[in-house]
């Protein structure tokens, strides 16, 4: 009877905490019920939330749940990493043969060309001073200036592999990606 009774306590108590630990917990739904998006990111001010869904790139209001979405390239694309301007005004992801990025509230967008149309970047990154972005390419490490578009290429080891991340150091200086067998950084070329 007793083992029966700190079992129930146990049970109780375990069943509540998990309850009440959930409490504060918000859920931003996807596109579909099925749909499991890849990564999510915060903007530097914490008003919003994004994730790649399927066929757009969706942003939330954290604090109400609205959200608007920005279409991708094809219907059916799902990009897999997102990523903020430092001052949290646009929105950038890998799309089907470019990086898109879009103006936060807006339907404007820009496409910044890779060099194979049939390659999605997966993942990308905006510089600490939003003047840069870059993206894993087939070969290298590709950086454009966000307002010229013009871009330089780092190549990696091996011709015939995509970074699997890239990302800047804090400080801007560098950028660092997951290539074959190793994490290789480079000091960034600055141009216009």
């Amino acid at each position: 009877m007793y083992r029966i009774l700190i079992l129930s306590v146990v049970i109780f108590f375990g069943f509540t905490s998990n309850l009440l630990s959930q409490r504060n917990m918000k859920s931003f739904p996807a596109v579909s019920r099925n749909e499991t998006p890849n990564y999510a990111e915060f903007s530097n001010d914490g008003k919003y939330i994004a994730a790649g869904v399927y066929g757009a790139v969706r942003v939330w209001q954290f604090n109400s749940n609205d959200f608007k979405d920005y279409k991708t390239r094809l219907r059916n694309e799902n990009p897999e990493f997102v990523s903020f301007s430092p001052d949290g005004e646009y929105i950038a992801a890998g799309v089907y043969g470019a990086v898109r990025v879009w103006k936060i509230n807006s339907t404007e967008f820009k496409d910044y060309k890779t060099k194979s149309i049939n390659r999605t970047p997966k993942f990308v990154r905006f510089s600490p001073d939003g003047k840069y972005i870059a993206a894993g390419i087939f070969g290298a490490v590709r950086v454009w200036n966000v307002k010229t578009g013009t871009f330089i290429d780092y190549k990696t080891k091996l011709r015939n592999e995509t970074p699997k991340f890239v990302n800047f150091s804090p400080d801007g200086r560098f950028i660092a990606a997951g290539i074959w067998g190793e994490v290789r950084a480079w000091e960034i070329v600055k141009f216009d």
